[in-house]
């Protein structure tokens, strides 16, 4: 859909990509944050042309993309159902987990459920990419309502992305696997390796890879992980027994028992 004037509740790294990518089309954009210095940081960088409160903000997009942490996306939610008119023509939310999204919603007009799968270790406006989005997938939760989901997969497209449909409790289960448990494991292998003080250049990909990721704060991922709480630890461990299986195969000198592992392990 083409939108001339973009709300942006939260401008941090997804919310300002939006931005940068949505205003390069010509839109204008418009942010709020309760933190000054982000809005400040996101007008500096070119994520915004300028900065609101969240009352113009509600009042005056024509798209109104939420693109703050879970909980307070959960609050700006149950205050947009008591707001009696909207201009916007779709809310949408960005939040890695859908279930609680989707409650928080529920009566809520031109909302869709959202979740970009793009990202970096790095947070706020000042890490915000044009490209972020360019080529990623982007998940949606239908809302049942045909042409506003049509209107959020133009909205998603026209950042770049591919938007696919899904519903909340496949998403939560699915992401509990691919990135939330990926994520738990970046951080506990980085601290292993910071115990052991191994030199970096010894490092291989798969290590740089778990360390980078082991970057991204834990304030971004706190709501999160208490909220999928149900979905990862299930998948932790199962990932625990696996580990364990092959320390056991390793201590017994039954090397050859891990090539059952490596096969299975082929996605």
């Amino acid at each position: 859909m083409s939108a001339r004037a973009i709300g942006l509740f939260g401008v941090g790294l997804i919310g300002g990509s939006i931005g940068m990518r949505a205003r390069a089309h010509g839109a204008r954009v418009l942010g709020y944050d309760c933190d000054p210095a982000a809005l400040s940081q996101a007008h500096a960088c070119g994520a915004i042309d300028a900065a609101t409160d969240e009352d113009e903000l509600t009042g005056s997009a024509d798209v109104l993309v939420l693109a703050a942490h879970l909980e307070s996306t959960l609050r700006k939610l149950q205050r947009l159902r008591g707001v009696a008119a909207r201009r916007a023509r779709l809310v949408m939310d960005v939040a890695s987990v859908k279930v609680p999204v989707i409650a928080a919603a529920r009566g809520l007009g031109n909302f869709v459920a959202t979740h970009p799968l793009a990202g970096s270790e790095r947070a706020g406006a000042g890490a915000a990419r044009a490209d972020l989005f360019e080529g990623r997938s982007w998940a949606y939760v239908p809302s049942g309502d045909d042409r506003l989901d049509r209107r959020a997969c133009e909205f998603i497209a026209s950042l770049g992305a591919a938007p696919f449909a899904v519903s909340a409790e496949e998403h939560d289960r699915a992401v509990a696997l691919t990135s939330h448990l990926p994520q738990l494991l970046g951080v506990a292998y980085a601290r292993l390796l910071r115990d052991r003080d191994v030199d970096q250049r010894l490092y291989g990909p798969v290590a740089r890879e778990l360390v980078r990721v082991s970057k991204m704060h834990f304030a971004m991922w706190r709501d999160t992980l208490r909220s999928n709480a149900a979905n990862i630890d299930p998948e932790l461990r199962r990932l625990n027994a696996a580990l364990l299986l092959a320390a056991d195969a390793l201590a017994a000198e039954r090397v050859d028992e891990l090539e059952t592992l490596f096969e299975s392990g082929s996605v």
